[in-house]
């Protein structure tokens, strides 16, 4: 990938969500956050990927709906994360993938048992991903700079809490 100019660098290094917006975006998808602890479960208990791509794809749609971006598909992929190894140690994994066509694809396994992905991480990359798809709508490209990763928290940080608090209260 070639360097990015200065200036468009420094807007997406810069970049931050609007506070009312992402409010009133958490706001929208409580709900959402609270039904992805009992597809999770399901998920481990049973191994039915199904309610939990259902859940995520609901996220990703009320999250595009709040921020007024296109919809994009969410491909949850019920197969471990593909790896690469060296010396017999995972030395490269792929957790998530959001193309600026529009793809958001999330390894729901671990690379190397296979066993379901702990709820917070798997959290942690769909937002990862719809991140990506933001910063591509907004600036038409994406990296990983510190701007990502602080919007990345802005989203991920109240979440994870709501899914916490959810599971806290045995609701």
């Amino acid at each position: 990938m070639p360097l990015l100019p200065t200036r468009r660098f420094a807007r997406l290094d810069s970049a931050r969500f609007r506070k009312r917006t992402l409010r009133h975006a958490l706001i929208d998808v409580v709900e959402v956050l609270d039904r992805l602890p009992e597809a999770h479960g399901v998920f481990v208990a049973e191994g039915d990927v199904v309610p939990l791509a259902r859940t995520a794809q609901e996220l990703v749609d009320g999250l595009c709906e709040s921020f007024r971006l296109p919809p994009r598909r969410v491909f949850m992929r019920d197969r471990p994360r593909p790896h690469k190894r060296k010396g017999g140690r995972i030395v490269y994994e792929l957790h998530g993938l959001c193309t600026e066509d529009g793809l958001l694809e999330v390894y729901a396994r671990t690379a190397a048992k296979a066993k379901p992905v702990a709820l917070p991480t798997l959290l942690n990359t769909l937002l990862h991903e719809w991140v990506h798809h933001w910063d591509f709508e907004t600036f038409g490209t994406s990296v990983h700079c510190s701007g990502f990763y602080h919007r990345l928290n802005q989203l991920y940080r109240p979440a994870v809490e709501q899914v916490r608090a959810h599971v806290a209260d045995g609701r």
